[in-house]
């Protein structure tokens, strides 16, 4: 093996590294919400059926090309079926994009966690990432530079510098989500809370509702944006694909859930409006921890795990990139992972910049497909690229490829048989590119 490139020493490392690249701030910020307002408990049954019959099937495809082929998307594509590199193009085409603003993101989180630390407050999240185009505008700038170094000081060391990352930060997030649950729960009112996420309400269990779902399964597995091909690169033939697979998925599940259960509590229990996406998490939060008994103490923690939830994203999709120019241009791992880091640094200034009002990428001069450009390039890589990447990818392995020699691989782990390759092989011959192609459907729809 390349030793550009490295290998995991652990199979928990591995597995670390796949979950905290799965679990990442949209997870725990759109999975509660999408949850609570699409029916609840059916809505739950119908994710978890989503995930056994797509997003598993899906993982463990991706996994077996990059052992298989112990290289980045691109090579891996082409060298199992010549002429489907464009595939591999697709599942880096994704990281790159995400990466855009994603560390803005990153950026967030660490102002909030050091403004709740040092002044026992949060900020005004329209004020710090909009306003008059100014010297103000810098400020998530800077923080996603911030963010940025500690990607670069953890992948410019590759897989080893992920998996010692992964092994500490994975746990502490979960410490971190349970500190929290024990305050949110334990206020009063914060039943609300369970009624919000739990109740089996059926009026809201629409076509809309099993469209999210599929969706949210590519969203919350990473799937399609070469992370999981590039991590399973790394892998050594004594990993037991399917049983990886399943700890990746049940792991990253019980974050999301655990993350509902640790906001929505504490937002019904102090009386505010139940909302999705970033106005949750750096609008509505706050004020709910500024309420809050020990609040500020709470507020650090929580802004802390989702840098953990960030910071271990990023650090897939930045090794996917890096392992690119590592396998298909010869690059050097150290200026492999400098250059993209600075580049990411770079294209993230008019991603925050369409927040700020009076310059040519806000709302008012600048739509990507209806949007601003921080939603756009958003909608468009999680919403279009990874689906049609899955799709691709169900095509090369199940038509192309051919699945039987995909199960050679996942059987050439010593004494291991896989027991439900002839199911495995039909859902991705079959069943996951239909549903992959209802969830772009849905998309293009919303989309319009």
């Amino acid at each position: 093996m390349d030793s550009n490139r490295g290998n995991w020493k652990s199979s928990l490392g591995f597995i670390l590294a796949a979950a905290g690249s799965a679990v990442g701030v949209g997870n725990l910020w759109r999975f509660p919400y999408l949850m609570g307002s699409n029916g609840g408990f059916w809505f739950l049954v119908v994710y978890l059926f989503f995930i056994v019959i797509m997003g598993v099937p899906v993982m463990l495809g991706e996994f077996t090309i990059g052992r298989h082929t112990q290289l980045s998307p691109v090579a891996a594509y082409e060298k199992i079926k010549k002429g489907s590199g464009i595939v591999g193009v697709l599942a880096i085409l994704a990281p790159f994009l995400i990466m855009t603003y994603y560390g803005l993101v990153g950026g967030w989180a660490l102002k909030y966690m050091f403004s709740f630390l040092f002044s026992g407050a949060g900020v005004d999240f329209g004020a710090f990432t909009g306003g008059q185009l100014g010297l103000g505008i810098w400020q998530p700038i800077l923080w996603n530079v911030l963010f940025m170094a500690a990607v670069w000081a953890i992948c410019i060391f590759g897989a080893k510098g992920i998996e010692k990352a992964s092994k500490f930060m994975m746990p502490a997030l979960f410490v971190l989500l349970l500190l929290v649950i024990v305050r949110s729960v334990t206020l009063p009112g914060a039943a609300g809370g369970f009624t919000f996420m739990f109740a089996a309400d059926a009026s809201k269990f629409t076509f809309k509702a099993v469209s999210d779902a599929l969706g949210q399964v590519f969203f919350s597995l990473s799937l399609a944006m070469g992370a999981m091909i590039t991590y399973g690169s790394y892998l050594k033939k004594e990993e037991k694909l399917p049983k990886s697979v399943v700890t990746v998925s049940v792991i990253d599940t019980g974050a999301a859930m655990l993350a509902g259960i640790a906001i929505f509590p504490a937002v019904f229990a102090l009386g505010k409006e139940p909302a999705g996406g970033p106005g949750l998490m750096f609008d509505t939060l706050p004020s709910v921890f500024a309420e809050m008994p020990l609040g500020s103490i709470v507020a650090v923690a929580f802004f802390l795990l989702v840098f953990f939830a960030a910071l271990t994203s990023a650090m897939s999709l930045v090794e996917a990139c890096s392992a690119f120019t590592i396998d298909n241009w010869k690059w050097k791992r150290p200026v492999a992972v400098t250059v993209l880091c600075l580049l990411f640094c770079i294209l993230a200034i008019p991603n925050a910049m369409s927040f700020a009002s009076g310059n040519m990428f806000d709302t008012e001069h600048f739509l990507l497909g209806g949007m601003e450009l921080f939603s756009g390039v958003d909608f468009f890589a999680n919403n279009i690229i990874l689906p049609l990447g899955g799709l691709l990818m169900c095509i090369v392995i199940g038509w192309l490829w051919k699945p039987e020699n995909a199960i050679a691989e996942i059987e050439s782990t010593p004494n291991y048989v896989f027991k439900l390759k002839k199911a495995w092989a039909f859902v991705l011959k079959f069943v996951a590119p239909i549903l992959i192609l209802f969830v772009l459907i849905a998309q293009f729809i919303q989309w319009q």
